[in-house]
């Protein structure tokens, strides 16, 4: 019988308050590997100044170090140092077999831990450090522009840059992912894993009743309902999405928008809704908690995924197969890996208000004169997400390549 391995997940994010993508995958990989005999323990900056240092979950041990959050320098220096010395105090009391690393200012402080650097790790890429910072700008008192912007890019680029070329190896969760690891860091396909993210399929599954979800959440039955889950941020599209809610109304008056999440854009948002007389086309949920998120998946007849750029994969997208919901997403990013091979009249044809107006309203037109038609796209939808998405073969093919990298069956890089 093969030997559990002893795994040190680090993170600057944690699994103790599931907020998005970046600690649902987190928490699922970890979890699960626990499921199958390994030894788990999570390394993460602490969410809010009040979480516990160390707190244990079905298993999996979350340990938390505390960051300086009065300056960008602070938080910054913060971070790599706390997780640094944090690490070194795990790895002295308990070791590990192999460390694995989701984000560059943890990343950095454990692999420049002494103990850290002897260790086997294998580095998982959501999205590149900088541009997201980039992207990110405004939304805190942290992402900002100016010679200050630039500088903290600059240093997220060095960071994150050492963090890959010391890992073992790196794994990414899209082709697109892997692209950008050679364009921005010129890593060779060779050092790189591809596993992609998935969903807990047997939580997230189509209702037996969506009509009965549909009365609890309090929407009408009869109304064409299309849903989306996204950071209130620019790069996430949705004033495009809500731009194309007027075009749309024009030919289907009674489609309701559901927008879930929250950021620092809400209120441009709504005052673009109101602008466009969208009121009671378009509606704000505020953030959605994790543990309602099927409910939403499931009673809606469309998920729209109308991201600008850099989707590195997209959790929501298999979230909703999942659940038998249709997902229409932009081209852009890991999206297309994820719906060409389902359909690909799933994809808009740009990202203009009028390409996502014309697909929404030609899947609206089909659903409503072939509901048998849609029905076997729910079908599909649902067996798409279980055929490549569910997670425990996911989970099963990361457990492999954990063994790979603590046995060195790994080619060395030259």
């Amino acid at each position: 019988m093969t030997s559990g391995l002893h795994i040190l997940v680090v993170s600057d994010v944690s699994p103790a308050h599931i907020g998005g993508g970046g600690e649902r995958v987190l928490w699922e990989q970890a979890s699960r590997l626990v499921k199958l005999g390994h030894e788990v323990r999570i390394l993460s900056r602490s969410p809010a100044d009040e979480a516990k240092e160390r707190v244990e979950r079905q298993g999996v041990r979350i340990r938390h170090f505390h960051s300086d959050q009065r300056s960008l320098l602070r938080f910054v220096r913060s971070s790599i140092l706390q997780s640094r010395r944090t690490a070194a105090q795990e790895l002295d009391e308990a070791g590990a077999d192999v460390l694995h690393l989701h984000q560059p200012l943890s990343g950095y402080g454990v692999l420049h831990s002494p103990p850290g650097r002897r260790i086997p790790s294998l580095y998982t890429f959501h999205s590149p450090a900088p541009l997201e910072y980039r992207l990110r700008r405004g939304m805190t008192g942290h992402h900002r522009g100016g010679w200050t912007g630039s500088l903290a890019m600059a240093v997220l680029w060095l960071i994150e840059g050492t963090c890959l070329r010391r890992a073992t190896r790196i794994h990414v969760l899209s082709d697109f992912s892997t692209g950008l690891l050679w364009k921005l860091y010129r890593i060779p396909s060779r050092r790189i894993v591809k596993i992609p993210g998935g969903a807990d399929t047997d939580r997230f599954q189509p209702a037996e009743d969506r009509t009965a979800i549909r009365n609890n959440l309090g929407f009408a039955t009869g109304r064409p309902l299309l849903f989306t889950l996204r950071n209130l941020e620019a790069r996430m599209g949705l004033d495009t999405l809500i731009q194309s809610m007027a075009i749309l109304r024009r030919q289907a008056p009674q489609t309701l928008l559901l927008i879930g999440g929250a950021g620092s854009l809400r209120n441009d948002l709504e005052s673009l809704t109101a602008s466009l007389d969208l009121n009671e086309h378009v509606r704000f949920l505020g953030f959605v908690p994790d543990e309602h998120l099927p409910l939403y998946y499931q009673a809606a007849d469309f998920f729209i995924l109308p991201t600008r750029e850099l989707e590195g994969f997209g959790l929501v997208t298999v979230e909703a197969l999942a659940c038998g919901t249709p997902v229409l997403g932009t081209p852009v990013g890991g999206t297309p890996e994820i719906l060409r091979p389902l359909r690909s009249d799933l994809l808009f044809s740009g990202m203009e208000p009028d390409a996502l107006a014309h697909l929404i309203l030609e899947h609206h037109n089909r659903f409503c004169s072939d509901p048998t038609g849609y029905q076997d796209l729910r079908l599909s939808c649902r067996r798409h997400a279980l055929e490549r998405y569910a997670w425990p073969p996911l989970v099963k093919s990361l457990e492999q390549v954990f063994r790979e990298v603590t046995a060195a069956r790994f080619p060395p890089d030259p």
